[in-house]
C-alpha cells in the first residue's frame, strides 16, 4: 500500500534529521502530548475542549462547570503517556504486567460506573489494572450483539496476544506500522478491561511505534466516524482498511515531526480558530432571532 511505503520514506527523512535539537524536540513532543490527550479522551466522550485540556495540563487550571471525572480522565491519561514516554527510553519490554500498570495509571482509582455494555443503567465497580470481571459486549446499530472475549477467556487471550507480539518483533525485518496497527486491533477484539480499552489500545499502539523511532499516531475526534468504520471493517474480516487508516494518520505525525525538526512552526493558530468559532456562534444566534 502506498501509505505504508510513504511512512517508511518519511521515517527515513526523519532519521536523517536526527539528532533533533533538544528544545525543538521538546516542543514537538509537547504538541503531540496535548493533541493525544485531548483527542483520545474526546473520542470516548470526555467533555473538555482542547483549550481546557491545554489549560489543565500546562497551567493546572481546571474547567468550570465540567465533571470532575472528565478532569481525572485527562490527568490520568497524561500520566500514562508520560510514563510510556519514559519506558520507550528504557527499552522496557511489552508484557501483561506492563499493560496492567499502564491501565492503573490511566484509570487511577477504582470507581463506580452506571452503564453496562448495552447502555442499561446498572451499578458496577471498575477496578483499574485488573482484567474485566463482567462481559462487556456491545450492541450494534442493527441490534445485533458483537461479542468480545469473555472474562473467563481474557487471561489466555492476553497471554496469546503478548506471545504473538514477542514472536513478531523477533524478526529484524519487522514492519513496526503493521505490528502496531494489528496489536491495536487484536487488543480491542479482546477488550480485556471493564473500561478504558480504546484509550489503552491507542497508547499501546503508540508505545510500539515510538520504540521503533516513529512519532505517536493521533486519531482526531472529528475523524471518529472513519476510525470506527475502519475498525468495523476489520471486525467483518477485512483489516487492510484499518491498517491503511493508521498509516495515513502516522504520516501526518511524521510530517509534523519533520517540519518541527527543520525548525518550522508546527503550532496551529488557536486564537484565530476560537475567533472563527465565536463568529459562527454569533451568526447562528442572529439567524435564530431573526
Amino acid at each position: 500500500m502506498e501509505e505504508i511505503q510513504q511512512a517508511l520514506n518519511l521515517k527515513a527523512q526523519l532519521d536523517a534529521l536526527r539528532p533533533i535539537d533538544k528544545e525543538q524536540e521538546a516542543r514537538i513532543m509537547q504538541k503531540f502530548r496535548l493533541d493525544w490527550n485531548y483527542h483520545s479522551n474526546h473520542l470516548e466522550g470526555n467533555s473538555l475542549t482542547y483549550s481546557e485540556t491545554k489549560a489543565l495540563l500546562l497551567f493546572g487550571v481546571t474547567a468550570q462547570g465540567k465533571p470532575l471525572k472528565d478532569t481525572l480522565e485527562i490527568t490520568g491519561h497524561n500520566e500514562a503517556i508520560n510514563w510510556v514516554l519514559e519506558m520507550t527510553q528504557g527499552e522496557r519490554p511489552l508484557t501483561e504486567n506492563f499493560i496492567r500498570e499502564l491501565h492503573s495509571l490511566l484509570l487511577k482509582d477504582s470507581y463506580k460506573d452506571s452503564k453496562n455494555a448495552t447502555g442499561k443503567i446498572v451499578p458496577r465497580k471498575i477496578t483499574s489494572g485488573k482484567y474485566k470481571s463482567t462481559p462487556n459486549h456491545v450492541e450494534t446499530v442493527t441490534g445485533e450483539i458483537f461479542y468480545f472475549a469473555s472474562p473467563e477467556e481474557t487471561p489466555s487471550k492476553m497471554y496469546d496476544l503478548l506471545n504473538w507480539y514477542k514472536e513478531k518483533t523477533k524478526d529484524k525485518e519487522v514492519n513496526p506500522l503493521l505490528v502496531a496497527a494489528e496489536f491495536h486491533y487484536k487488543f480491542i477484539r479482546i477488550h480485556p478491561f471493564d473500561d478504558g480499552n480504546g484509550r489503552t489500545a491507542r497508547i499501546l499502539m503508540n508505545f510500539i511505534l515510538m520504540q521503533f523511532g516513529f512519532p505517536p499516531v493521533i486519531i482526531k475526534t472529528e475523524d471518529k466516524a472513519n476510525y470506527f468504520a475502519a475498525l468495523q471493517l476489520a471486525d467483518a474480516g477485512n483489516i487492510e482498511p484499518f491498517i491503511n487508516y493508521i498509516a495515513i494518520n502516522l504520516n501526518r505525525s511524521l510530517e509534523i515531526m519533520i517540519a518541527g525538526a527543520n525548525g518550522e512552526d508546527i503550532e496551529e493558530d488557536e486564537i484565530s480558530n476560537k475567533i472563527k468559532e465565536l463568529e459562527l456562534k454569533i451568526k447562528d444566534l442572529k439567524s435564530k432571532n431573526n
